[in-house]
């Protein structure tokens, strides 16, 4: 007789297609892994996109300071990982922008989301991370061409 296989039920979809955990310390097993494998990405977008999607499990389960942490956590991370760039001399910037080295679309969708759940959760006054993230990267941009201006 085959062994039977027993099965944790870990989460189930909503009849409205949302996600429901059905075990927080599941969940929470979840983030701790996923943050330490996050925390070893050498690439930024890809860091980026996988602290996302854990943010978003995160809100789908009801838990949005822990979705907010990861996400300020990863944003800070990410401008770290960008200003890398603004001291590496480019030798082919007749080919390329520093749009195209840095995450700058990604940085911003992190201050969004980190500024939804805030709105979600009444505190509109703590909403200003899509702005702190636009002000990085225009800064980060004119400590990289300052004295290329006229």
């Amino acid at each position: 007789m085959a062994r039977q296989k027993h099965f944790v039920k870990v989460c189930s979809c909503t009849p409205r297609g949302d996600l429901s955990i059905k075990s927080l310390q599941v969940l929470n097993q979840i983030v701790r892994d996923e943050e330490a494998s996050i925390s070893r990405v050498k690439n930024a977008r890809r860091m980026a996109q996988r602290a996302l999607a854990l943010g978003d499990i995160c809100m789908a389960a009801g838990c949005p300071i822990k979705a907010i942490r990861i996400w300020r956590k990863a944003a800070q991370r990410l401008l770290a990982m960008d200003y890398y760039w603004v001291d590496v001399p480019l030798y082919f910037e007749a080919y390329t922008s520093f749009d195209h080295l840095v995450s700058e679309k990604d940085g911003i969708t992190l201050g969004r989301r980190i500024d939804k759940a805030w709105h979600l959760l009444g505190h509109r006054e703590m909403a200003t991370w899509a702005r702190h993230m636009r002000i990085a990267y225009s800064e980060m941009w004119l400590d990289r061409y300052y004295e290329a201006l006229p």
